[in-house]
């Protein structure tokens, strides 16, 4: 039997990881340790996408009930029209 390259195994812990954040999974892949400034900035590079991505969620569930509102006052607005 062959040796496996361990470098070619992913875990499942590895892909939640990477779906995080692909730098950090790449970097600790490579053996970097973040460290100092980088790693400050990182973080708050962090802490406003996930400000950014909650926006976006708010933003979208408004525009869906919007669009739900939207639509039951257009079959209102054509049930009076054709019941006159």
């Amino acid at each position: 039997m062959s040796q496996i390259n361990r470098q070619l195994i992913i875990s499942a812990s590895e892909v939640g990881e990477f779906t995080y954040c692909a730098k950090a999974w790449y970097l600790r892949r490579c053996g970097e340790v973040p460290q100092g400034p980088r790693l400050d900035a990182g973080a708050s590079y962090h802490h406003k996408h996930a400000t950014r991505v909650a926006l976006a969620d708010r933003m979208r569930k408004t525009g869906m009930w919007l669009s739900l509102i939207g639509f039951f006052l257009l079959i209102a607005l054509a049930l009076i029209r054709f019941a006159s």
